[in-house]
């Protein structure tokens, strides 16, 4: 396989990695509740692939067929989290950051944890890993499942643009993050709006956590700071699907070129070239701070007697 075709395949996957993550972030703040704990949750997530796509549940065994399985797998029990911050942050009304950054590093700290237990007993190996091997070649050069995970990700990214754009639900929706008090006045369950979005978003990092697992084949116990990025591109991309999405692919094309040989044959160090799109994301979001505008209630608990 050419270089090209090489950073061809690394794109499509962390488009649909970054994309994912992004969106996650995206469905819990329009509902204004603020998860930077998209990083751990993708690292829950991706320690659920790398137990139901293992030997031990022999769903590889039947083909790539089987891969939706343990994928769906993954997003639901990944929701755990995802019930975690909501209760926190929805019920209990607790800081909304110190609650993401605990679920962060219980994350890490259980990925890691199991990590080499979990990968002896599922791969007879130090590490956890995918079960499952690319699902095709096209043309010999492009991993047909990079184009299926990222047409899927993409045809989630639609839907969720055609309902908070066009549907009853999504206005509801995106009313909540803005001012929550005005949507209870119309008898409005704002709580209810609120768990969802937590859940979705918890469900979204699963499916991220996963792609990376498919992506790396080999879990190290932490995502590499993706979740971290995912943020920044939400924010980025102002809190708006089709920003996020555009954004996602361009943060995307920099993080394949950082895995690849491209930027270490210029002469930059493995350290600096793995470093660059979090770089990149950093002047971006100085660049763009004074332009994006977050969900105006995000971060906010919401209090039923300042109606």
């Amino acid at each position: 396989m050419g270089i090209s075709g090489i950073i061809f395949n690394y794109s499509l996957l962390f488009a649909t990695i970054l994309m994912a993550g992004a969106l996650a972030g995206y469905l819990s703040e329009r509902a204004g509740i603020v998860n930077i704990g998209i990083d751990g949750m993708m690292c829950f997530g991706a320690v659920f692939f790398a137990i139901f796509s293992s030997p031990v549940f022999k769903m590889s065994t039947y083909g790539p067929g089987m891969f939706i399985f343990p994928l769906l797998l993954t997003m639901i029990f990944t929701t755990i989290t995802g019930v975690m911050h909501a209760f926190v942050t929805i019920k209990l009304k607790a800081n909304h950051i110190i609650s993401g950054t605990a679920i962060n590093l219980i994350g890490v700290a259980l990925a890691t944890f199991l990590n080499a237990p979990l990968g002896a007993a599922l791969y007879n190996s130090s590490r956890l890993a995918s079960g499952f091997s690319d699902f095709l070649y096209i043309g010999n050069s492009v991993y047909g499942s990079s184009i299926i995970m990222f047409i899927l990700i993409v045809i989630i990214a639609v839907v969720i643009y055609i309902v908070m754009q066009y549907t009853r639900v999504g206005l509801r929706f995106r009313a909540v993050g803005e001012n929550p008090n005005a949507v209870d006045a119309q008898g409005i369950n704002v709580n209810k709006y609120q768990w969802v979005g937590v859940i979705l978003s918890s469900a979204l990092a699963g499916f991220a956590g996963a792609m990376f697992v498919f992506n790396v084949k080999q879990f190290g116990g932490n995502t590499q700071g993706l979740g971290y990025l995912a943020l920044g591109i939400m924010i980025a991309g102002a809190w708006k699907v089709e920003w996020i999405a555009l954004v996602s692919i361009c943060f995307a094309l920099f993080s394949a070129l950082s895995y690849t040989s491209v930027l270490t044959n210029l002469g930059l160090p493995r350290a600096v070239a793995f470093a660059i799109p979090y770089i990149i994301t950093i002047f971006v979001l100085l660049g763009f701070s004074k332009w994006v505008r977050p969900p105006a209630h995000d971060g906010i608990p919401f209090d039923k007697s300042k109606r």
